[in-house]
């Protein structure tokens, strides 16, 4: 039976469905079974949409994004749709959810919620950064630092290593750039293949020096950390996508050239959202004023957003802009690019 001769069956099943002469059992066992369809039929769009955005089907619609087209064929919100399409992405990286969700035993929102268990682990090390102390604890873990390589039985070579957050940064940014690049090279050439993949190659890469740019660090901490050196309670020193580091070690980095901070006062830059519908760039945002300050913007969390560079840029010189609220940003063009040369 293929998908549509099921899709007919169930419609059929659906209109023949008599609620007030179903009995008890039989009722709460529809439940169940219908519960069971309603998941694996999430997983399977779920993994559907991938497709969609890996060979760029959607634009053969005339759909303005992504987003929009999922949106269109799920008839759901935007929200909901980005959402989709994030999760579709993330699968690969998440093989255990992907297996939970495809047998039916994991609903949308708890492959969702899963996903979020990352964010909450990485909160609980920022806690436990600040109660052992900066400096003490990034001395503990230079003192156990190590790199270790074997050979598997089938010839794989696998790495190993121990070191402190700053001093891995500087390497996973280089690492992270330089995946990007072969990443981009490849969709253009119609290939696709998983991140993990193009980091592999970015890694080893940088054997040679191949596009090895200056690796730059983003550091967010807060200004009276910054100033007292030390993070108390409440406070922040964190490289995002690696984790806690001392405010001594932000300064280190900061004094070799590798890294930016981004100072905050009242404003937890963490939560800003990242905004442009579509977008499925996690890494090396930026963050920007949706209205400039020039124009009377103002540095709070309703008028932040996080971009990434290409978005960053058609924001800037090409007239695109973010409207809309929070939760329903729509990314327009609002006015036509800057005419170079006259």
């Amino acid at each position: 039976m293929n998908l549509n001769e099921l899709l007919d069956g169930l419609r059929a099943l659906v209109r023949g469905l008599d609620g007030s002469t179903i009995g008890a059992a039989d009722a709460a066992r529809l439940v169940d079974q219908f519960s069971e369809i309603e998941r694996l039929a999430v997983a399977g769009r779920t993994l559907a949409t991938r497709r969609v955005q890996e060979t760029k089907a959607w634009r053969s619609s005339g759909s303005p994004s992504i987003v929009a087209w999922v949106a269109e064929h799920s008839r759901a919100s935007f929200r909901h749709a980005a959402a989709t399409i994030n999760m579709a992405m993330r699968l690969e990286q998440l093989p255990a959810t992907k297996e939970a969700l495809v047998s039916g035993d994991l609903s949308e929102r708890q492959a969702s919620e899963r996903e979020s268990i990352a964010a909450l682990r990485e909160k609980c090390r920022d806690v436990a950064a600040a109660a052992a102390g900066d400096e003490n604890a990034r001395e503990r873990i230079r003192r156990s630092r190590y790199f270790r390589h074997w050979l598997e039985t089938d010839g794989a070579l696998r790495l190993d290593a121990r070191l402190t957050a700053d001093e891995g940064a500087p390497l996973l940014a280089s690492i992270r750039h330089r995946a990007d690049v072969l990443e981009a090279e490849a969709h253009r050439a119609g290939q696709v293949e998983s991140a993990e993949a193009y980091a592999v190659d970015a890694l080893a890469s940088l054997a040679d020096g191949a596009g090895a740019p200056k690796a730059v660090v983003h550091v967010h901490v807060s200004q009276s950390a910054l100033a007292r050196g030390r993070t108390e309670a409440g406070e922040t020193c964190r490289i995002p996508g690696v984790g806690p580091i001392s405010v001594g070690a932000a300064r280190r980095l900061a004094a070799g050239g590798s890294v930016k901070l981004l100072e905050m006062e009242g404003v937890d830059v963490q939560r800003v959202a990242h905004a442009v519908p579509g977008c499925n760039k996690r890494r090396d945002l930026e963050i920007d004023h949706i209205l400039p300050v020039a124009d009377g913007g103002e540095t709070s969390l309703d008028n932040l957003v996080r971009l990434c560079r290409w978005h960053h840029a058609q924001k800037t010189h090409h007239g695109w802009r973010l409207e809309g609220p929070p939760d329903e940003r729509r990314w327009v063009r609002a006015r036509a690019p800057a005419r170079l040369g006259g």
